[in-house]
């Protein structure tokens, strides 16, 4: 029963690698120079904000409090934004927590 157990356990395992792996690819900044930068959940707003104007310009707001949308020099951003602490850099158009919550009265 635990060999069978450890094997679907490692079956699923491999399934989700494989699925953030593809994510991830699939969610990379398409413009060099327009990224949302996903810092530190633990830093304050002061901080990540102190942090991502270091990188390039800030150019809105996640819809969570540690993402940045940046821009900046399309050949230095994320090489910037990494080094000020961004964990991970997204395209902001595929990172749906990166888009503001629409107000009730937009329309789709």
């Amino acid at each position: 029963m635990a060999t069978i157990l450890s094997s679907v356990a490692l079956g699923v395992s491999g399934a989700l690698l494989g699925l953030f792996a593809a994510v991830a690819v699939e969610a990379q900044p398409r413009t060099p120079g327009r990224v949302a930068a996903i810092f530190p959940p633990w830093w304050s707003s002061a901080r990540i904000f102190g942090a991502a104007g270091t990188a390039g310009d800030i150019a809105d707001a996640g819809g969570a409090p540690f993402i940045v949308i940046l821009r900046g020099d399309p050949a230095r951003l994320s090489e910037r934004a990494r080094e000020a602490g961004a964990l991970l850099l997204l395209d902001p158009a595929l990172a749906g927590v990166c888009a503001r919550p629409s107000s009730p009265d937009a329309t789709p």
